[in-house]
C-alpha cells in the first residue's frame, strides 16, 4: 500500500490539526517538522489481522509440500559439495 506523506511545520500542525487528522483518515502520513528536524509522525491506525481468514488460508495450504524431501537438496549431498564453485571457473568475469 502506497501512503502519501505530508510534511508540515509544528505550527501548521497545531493550527490545522483536525484537517490533518482527516488526511490521515484517508490514508496519508503526516510528518511534523520543528527546527528542521522531523519530530513526529501521524499515521493511520493499523487494521486488525483477520485471524479466521489466515487460519482458513493456512488450512487450505496444509500438505502442499508433502512431496518435498529436504534430503534431496544438492547442498546436503557431500558428493556434490566437493565440486561446488568449480562450474564457473572458465567464465571470464569483467572487473
Amino acid at each position: 500500500m502506497h501512503m502519501n506523506t505530508i510534511r508540515v511545520s509544528a505550527t501548521h500542525a497545531r493550527n490545522n490539526f483536525f484537517d490533518l487528522l482527516n488526511q490521515v483518515a484517508l490514508g496519508a502520513k503526516v510528518t511534523v517538522v520543528r527546527d528542521a528536524k522531523e519530530v513526529a509522525e501521524i499515521i493511520p491506525k493499523a487494521t486488525k489481522t483477520d485471524w479466521k481468514g489466515l487460519m482458513k488460508a493456512m488450512n487450505a495450504a496444509h500438505g502442499i509440500l508433502k512431496d518435498y524431501d529436504p534430503t534431496d537438496s544438492p547442498l546436503r549431498n557431500p558428493k556434490l559439495m566437493k565440486n561446488w564453485g568449480k562450474w564457473d571457473r572458465s567464465v571470464k568475469h569483467k572487473p
